[in-house]
């Protein structure tokens, strides 16, 4: 696969590639110098649990008032209509 960088120093991860690893909008990606002019490139370590609740908040499609109402949200306790 060839990739270009572009004039900001960035690339685009094909398609198949993102999918096989789930990379997603804002996943963070590890790099390194490898053999031979070559770089290697992996998905980072998942943080702590709050890092990977905050990450999910950030996507999150529903606006919580306050952490109650996520949680609700989240066990499947909030009747249609109840989060604006």
């Amino acid at each position: 696969m060839t990739m270009t960088i572009s004039a900001k120093g960035q690339i685009t991860v094909p398609v198949e590639i993102r999918e096989a690893l789930g990379l997603t909008s804002g996943t963070k990606i590890e790099v390194e110098l490898g053999p031979k002019g070559s770089f290697i490139a992996r998905k980072a370590t998942e943080g702590s649990f709050f890092a990977q609740l905050q990450a999910m908040a950030k996507d999150a499609k529903v606006p919580y008032r306050d952490s109650r109402e996520a949680m609700n949200v989240l066990r499947g306790q909030v009747e249609e209509g109840d989060v604006d």
